[in-house]
């Protein structure tokens, strides 16, 4: 009987050890090439964010063998006034799908970790639409009154330097509010080293 049961003892641990050992191999992550790495994590981020302008900004090595750090910006309503802007991080496949929130710059308008003295650096055009958009300007907010907040599509583009007016502008960003409707566009410059109103006004398209 003693002999019986120290049989079925070691039975019992060999197929227990086979299990965790089919599970470690299992769960264990598999190599992948960076291309493969990139092109799921931009799939699961698609898929996460439908419509989202996704960017991969960095691609390097991990500190999990066989495994890709990557680094994706991703915006969101990206033409339209009050984007967001997030920026993530994974570690792939070594973590899955699984990310890290590494700066979430904007979101409904509002600009996290703003100085208050306004000593910084505007270096992205989400910020730069949600910064023109958060002075409440007159002939935007009328003109996003008449079209509706959805039907104006808004773009921005840096200029190391300009004409606006009738006057020449240095390191400003050019928000344009459009509507294929309307007969016009509104223009909102900001000053791309402090985010300061620097031009407002009505032109064409």
């Amino acid at each position: 009987m003693n002999l019986i049961m120290k049989v079925l003892v070691v039975a019992v641990a060999i197929v227990v050890l086979l299990v965790i050992a089919r599970y470690a191999v299992a769960s264990a992550p598999r190599h992948v090439s960076s291309h493969q790495a990139v092109d799921n994590v931009t799939s699961y981020i698609d898929t996460s964010y439908p419509g989202a302008l996704v960017t991969i900004t960095s691609v390097n090595s991990s500190q999990y063998a066989g495994s890709w750090h990557i680094v994706a910006s991703v915006v969101i309503n990206a033409t339209k006034a009050c984007p967001a802007y997030y920026v993530y991080s994974f570690d792939y496949p070594q973590y899955g799908f699984v990310s890290r929130l590494e700066n979430n710059y904007t979101a409904n308008c509002i600009i996290n970790g703003e100085p208050s003295s306004g000593n910084y650096i505007i270096t992205s055009y989400p910020i730069a639409m949600a910064k023109s958009y958060d002075y409440n300007i007159s002939a935007v907010r009328d003109f996003v009154a008449q079209y509706g907040y959805s039907n104006v599509n808004v773009s921005a583009n840096y200029y190391d330097v300009i004409s606006l007016g009738g006057s020449n502008y240095s390191h400003i960003w050019l928000v344009m509010y459009s509507n294929p409707q309307a007969d016009h566009s509104v223009y909102v410059g900001i000053s791309q080293r402090n985010g300061t109103l620097l031009y407002a006004a009505n032109g064409t398209s």
